[in-house]
């Protein structure tokens, strides 16, 4: 084998990388409705948290279309209904019929700013969501009209959005960002700034902002034979993995069996360890991919070009390899050329995470939903590979639970769905952030499916467990593989510093809690959405038919925000109340939902740091509010999480 390095545009190695530190550090990744570029992933989130309203089946079970949040006074049925600031990132459909008109109200407006037919919406016909960023595709062969909707037309929002159908509502969902209140946003104007997007999808599998300042180090091996390691950079100093690139044969076996290793720093274990179709998204066999953070392209001669653009940051050290592990089918790869790009370090470490992955390979287990990542820190989940073969696997729904919550986040209606396709089984296709690489319907076999996060990426700030069913209640056998995708950073950023038990006489009288227009509730036996459907909890809390309540919770004062969570009782619709804190206003919180069936939720609200820095405790007064339409607000627990440092 051989290595070599060189360096293009380089004078010197310090002048540019003090070039880097003064003039290009990364924008922070949360800026409010920025896109995410390549670049800003690796920063650790901040004042940003990640929801999700879909179609899903109240009760658990499949059958996912239909089910909305309310009908509003003009008999639309309502699918989106969030209080600002915030911004839509991502939205789709399938079964879109002619007879939808999709409708967006903005900031309190009664008559809507737009409506726009369905179709015509998704096929990019208004100059305000145009075509690529919005797309209407047939992606499925269940049934005839297997069209899938897609925007990814960011929707920024400054008070308030409600998105509501005239017409049948079927199968959707929406992600969308929520920022503490008095964050800056512009209500959405359609001027917006997507450049960047527009890259994405105009250079498909592309290096959109390739730097300039580059060390190239090449590796080269004659054959890979089994239980042989091939290194592809081993450093003693810090910088950012900006590329990694593989030649190879093209064969189901090469991406099969031989695998990649990535390892930062201090770890004494890989960061992430996969074989190579999975980390490429080419999992089953040797197919084309032009995603955004990763190019698969089939070369003459029978050869195969693997392309990952991801940053990697580290601080100290790096290994990457390729491994040919032992295995009862081992055969030797070759010849294998191989490309790792360098640039210098110009990230901050202590607001970086690490670059790390999470494969796993297996047969399905009944009644428990399969592992995508898990993690305990602070960071952004990005997406995922998967292929899955037997049984009908493409009815199970996405459950991302973050930071705690008792329920998902992000609750969906189907893998495929997952996947922004639709009616499995699923024709070829390649987005900048989802694909199906593997058309089983053409070339029957395991199918290979890629996700990636890079529109909306998932914040957490100490837990993170994502997980998607199998089945239509996680009741098939089917084989099973998964990388996940994440940047982390071993250390949990949000605390515990409190907590309310409401109708428990000595927690409410700790905590000064008092309530007007309030009545306490009997024992409730009932459970959470997701993955957690059937585990009954017994508690008991408190209605309010309008009026204030008010408690006192104690926090850390070196913070830089504080986030609320409230128990509540879904099967009471539109709960809404103003927030104060210590007197000032501090946003609405508003949980537009309502499940008689499934009914405990964890609503939240993130209080910003300007109204908590520097204080022991908060006096929080809860404005409840009553119009036509809404239910009684609900309490049954409080939970005071404090975001720490500065």
């Amino acid at each position: 084998m051989n290595r070599k390095a060189d360096c293009r545009s380089m004078p010197s190695i310090f002048i540019v990388g003090l070039c880097f530190w003064i003039n290009c550090l990364p924008a922070r990744a949360d800026a409010p409705c920025a896109s995410i570029t390549l670049d800003r992933l690796p920063l650790l989130p901040r004042n940003v948290s990640l929801h999700q309203f879909s179609s899903h089946n109240k009760k658990g079970l499949n059958g996912d279309a239909d089910w909305i949040l309310y009908r509003d006074e003009n008999g639309d049925a309502v699918v989106f209904d969030a209080a600002g600031p915030g911004c839509v990132r991502s939205i789709w459909q399938t079964q879109i019929s002619s007879a939808q008109i999709l409708k967006f109200y903005f900031d309190g407006e009664t008559e809507p700013r737009y409506a726009i037919p369905a179709v015509d919406f998704y096929r990019g016909k208004h100059p305000d969501f145009p075509a690529p960023l919005n797309s209407y595709e047939k992606l499925g062969y269940y049934i005839e009209d297997a069209y899938a909707g897609n925007c990814f037309t960011p929707i920024p929002f400054a008070k308030s959005l409600k998105i509501a159908i005239r017409g049948p509502s079927s199968f959707h969902h929406f992600l969308y960002e929520r920022y503490p209140h008095g964050t800056p946003v512009t209500t959405f104007t359609g001027k917006e700034d997507r450049e960047y997007l527009l890259k994405a999808f105009a250079r498909r599998g592309e290096e959109l902002d390739p730097p300039a300042d580059v060390e190239v180090i090449r590796t080269s091996v004659k054959e890979l034979k089994p239980e042989e390691k091939l290194e592809l950079l081993k450093v003693e100093k810090g910088g950012t993995v900006a590329r990694i690139t593989i030649e190879g044969e093209s064969s189901a076996e090469f991406l099969r069996q031989v695998e990649l290793a990535l390892q930062w720093d201090e770890s004494t274990r890989p960061d992430a360890i996969a074989p190579l179709g999975m980390f490429f998204g080419a999992a089953v066999r040797p197919e084309a991919v032009r995603a955004l953070p990763v190019k698969v392209e089939l070369l003459p001669e029978g050869r195969i070009r693997l392309t990952c653009y991801f940053r990697m940051p580290f601080w100290r050290k790096a290994s990457i390899a390729l491994m040919n592990p032992k295995s009862p089918h081992a055969k030797a790869f070759g010849p294998i050329n191989a490309e790792v790009r360098l640039i210098p370090q110009r990230y901050a470490e202590d607001e970086t995470g690490y670059f790390c992955a999470l494969y796993r390979d297996g047969r399905t287990e009944m009644a428990r939903d399969w592992l995508f990542f898990d993690a305990a820190g602070t960071g952004r989940f990005v997406g995922a590979v998967q292929t899955m073969q037997g049984g009908h696997y493409c009815e199970g729904d996405e459950h991302f639970s973050v930071d705690g919550a008792g329920m998902p986040q992000i609750n969906g209606t189907g893998t495929e769905d997952y996947y922004l396709a639709c009616y499995w089984p699923n024709r070829n296709f390649n987005l900048p952030f989802a694909g199906c690489v593997g058309d089983i319907k053409q070339q029957p076999g395991a199918a290979c499916y890629y996700r990636f996060h890079l529109e909306a990426p998932i914040p957490f700030y100490n837990l993170l467990d994502a997980r998607i069913e199998h089945g239509g209640a996680s009741n098939i056998v089917s084989d099973y593989r998964s990388l996940g995708f994440c940047y982390l950073r071993k250390r949990p950023v949000l605390r515990q510093t409190d907590f309310l038990d409401v109708a428990g006489e000595a927690s409410e009288r700790a905590h000064g809690y008092r309530a007007t227009r309030s009545m306490p509730t009997e024992d409730l036996e009932a459970s959470y959405e997701g993955g957690a459907a059937g585990t009954m909890i017994r508690d008991r809390g408190r209605t309010h038919e309008g009026g204030e309540i008010a408690f006192t919770v104690a926090i850390d004062p070196d913070n830089r925000g504080v986030r609320l969570r409230r128990r509540l009782d879904q099967a009471s619709p539109r709960q809404s109340a103003e927030v104060y804190v210590d007197g000032k206003y501090a946003g609405r919180w508003y949980h537009a939902d309502r499940n008689p069936y499934l009914r405990w939720f964890d609503a939240e609200v993130d209080l910003p740091g300007e109204l908590t820095r520097g204080k022991t405790e908060l006096k929080i007064r809860l404005a409840v509010e009553q119009k036509p339409g809404y239910g009684h607000f609900t309490d049954y627990r409080y939970d005071v999480l404090t975001f720490t440092g500065k």
